[in-house]
């Protein structure tokens, strides 16, 4: 499978979880919704993965989420580099 996407956009990071986009060509590929999300999480020395589909409410979520703490969450990224 090729795919043009050269790198992945990480939407989130919590504690031991990261939250990534999965890229169009895979999303096509792979048939899920274009706009889904791959959660992936430590745990017991493993990496437990999920996906999560777009809907309404979760993009209305977020984008309530980011208008909050959008800023601090940029803050505190560019002090954890």
């Amino acid at each position: 499978m090729k795919t043009t996407a050269n790198s992945l956009k990480t939407v989130k990071v919590v504690k031991d979880t990261w939250v990534l986009e999965v890229p169009d060509e895979i999303c096509q590929t792979e048939g899920l919704a274009k706009g889904t999300l791959a959660s992936l999480t430590f745990r017991d020395g493993a990496i437990l993965a999920s996906f999560i589909s777009p809907s309404v409410e979760a993009k209305s979520s977020a984008e309530r989420f980011d208008r909050k703490y959008g800023d601090f969450m940029t803050e505190m990224e560019r002090i954890g580099d």
